[in-house]
């Protein structure tokens, strides 16, 4: 128990310090972006963020005296991640829109593109234009305009939602899907730099401006960021920066589809590095207070009944409600940083579900070895320090390790709040390289080294107890 109150003591100190965050500091300019929209933004052959969007973002942080700060985030959270203060502002090649004009402030716009409909070169629904899509299935981006265009637009067409350019461009060429819908220029960029069997077909759906969203509550923000397109607009920085990764002359050295091993496995090898780190921190937390709650859970009479029925009561919202809900609401909801909010989550999510397994072990010791020492003159603290914990724990240590196993798969749910763990560099990995069969196998094979050595050991456990005579207990 002293030890369990080091843990808490420690965990609670270092959510508290890194808990929730104030406004990013004022000599950062923080913007956000997905990492997985090349040209506009990707990870280049050496790991690093690269594209049109991530050299406006340098450029204007330069122009108003500040540091550049880059987040990669997912598109369909980056808005909420904004209005959350998660960042200053979005340089992710978002639309301008009526709808999300009512939530935050555009800048003026940096370019106009459109939206069209790429298909397989095959062909192989013979299709020539999105009015010729009914009843079949075209892709877009999780969130993109281009989703709610075609629902409104072309409601008998079969609309599919991945979370990634890379996920639908993998899906077409495996004709899983007859078409999709994203930026001429990002389609075009697949097709003309990545080799992608990919034709545009039709004319162009519908022109967009593209802007730089900023809360309402930041105008000398946006006014800064105004000031600077305009600058970049008259001494040719912005059409240089365009020339860069769409003119005939571009000089990017970051050619899609490449990256050294070498980064590749330091990405994936630090990505999982982060995974186990944050499962390890959550472990703790979660252990630490599964011990004082899977105890409250057992006194359904006398003084503790409320305390036993609150308890109860937290212990089967967590479990009854989904891990990625959990997480967005602590990230999003309390404000918390990711990483506090990724241990916060799955502690407290482990601890549910050990509160239950301690719960069951202290149940399962005998009454009378309780009886017995309290012959025997040991105080309450005694009787279960060295009688009654002792056996419950020897019972509950397989099914603890069944949570911890459960626990490390659940950190892949932690990319959704941009933080770099294993399955989020293996997907930016894969916005470069379009492999991801290979990186998810890669990924997954990383897991299964170590909750498969878990799995066993925990078996060994069990046939420990059991060959010890306890099956029964």
């Amino acid at each position: 128990m002293h030890h369990a109150r080091i843990i808490i003591t420690l965990t609670l100190a270092f959510l508290t310090l890194a808990g929730p965050q104030p406004a990013a500091a004022e000599e950062k300019f923080v913007t956000a972006l997905t990492g997985k929209f090349p040209p506009f933004s990707y990870y280049d052959n050496q790991g690093n963020l690269a594209g049109f969007d991530v050299d406006v973002s340098r450029e204007i942080a330069q122009r108003i005296n500040r540091k550049s700060q880059i987040i990669a985030t997912e598109w369909d959270g980056i808005l909420a991640g904004l209005l959350a203060e998660k960042y200053d502002a979005i340089i992710g090649s978002m639309a301008i829109t009526p709808v999300r004009q009512e939530s935050v402030d555009f800048s003026t716009p940096y370019y106009h593109s459109g939206a069209q409909l790429f298909i397989h070169r095959d062909n192989p629904n013979k299709v020539y234009s999105i009015s010729e899509c009914n009843g079949l299935r075209i892709a877009v981006v999780l969130g993109e305009t281009y989703q709610h265009f075609l629902e409104e637009k072309f409601p008998d067409v079969e609309v599919v939602t991945l979370k990634s350019g890379a996920e639908i461009f993998a899906m077409m060429e495996q004709k899983r899907i007859t078409g999709f819908v994203t930026d001429r220029l990002v389609g075009a960029w697949q097709i003309k730099e990545a080799g992608r069997p990919f034709v545009p077909v039709g004319d162009m759906l519908y022109k967009e401006r593209i802007g730089i969203p900023v809360r309402k509550d930041r105008p000398e923000l946006l006014g800064q960021i105004n000031k600077a397109l305009a600058a970049m607009e008259d001494d040719g920085t912005m059409q240089r920066i365009h020339q860069r990764y769409f003119g005939l002359g571009k000089t990017s050295s970051s050619k899609l589809g490449t990256m050294e091993p070498s980064v590749i496995a330091t990405k994936l090898l630090k990505g999982f590095a982060v995974s186990l780190g944050i499962a390890f921190a959550a472990i703790l937390l979660g252990f630490a207070l599964a011990v004082p709650c899977g105890l409250l859970l057992t006194f359904r009479h006398g003084s503790l009944k409320p305390i036993h029925f609150l308890v109860r009561a937290f212990v089967d919202f967590i479990r009854g409600t989904p891990v990625l809900i959990q997480l967005l609401f602590v990230w999003l909801g309390l404000g918390f940083a990711p990483f506090p909010a990724a241990i916060l989550t799955l502690g407290i999510c482990a601890m549910a579900y050990m509160a239950e397994v301690v719960r069951a072990g202290l149940m399962s010791v005998d009454p009378g070895q309780d009886l017995g020492a309290r012959a025997l003159g040991l105080s309450p603290l005694d009787r279960f320090r060295f009688v009654v914990w002792p056996q419950a724990f020897r019972i509950a240590i397989p099914p603890l390790m069944n949570c911890v196993v459960s626990l490390i798969k659940d950190t892949a749910l932690v990319s959704i709040i941009s933080i770099p763990e294993l399955i989020r560099e293996a997907q930016s990995i894969i916005s470069v390289t379009f492999e991801p069969g290979l990186y998810y196998l890669i990924a997954g094979l990383m897991f299964f080294a170590v909750t498969f050595p878990l799995m066993k050991l925990s078996d060994r456990v069990e046939r420990s107890i059991k060959a010890k005579g306890f099956a029964h207990d």
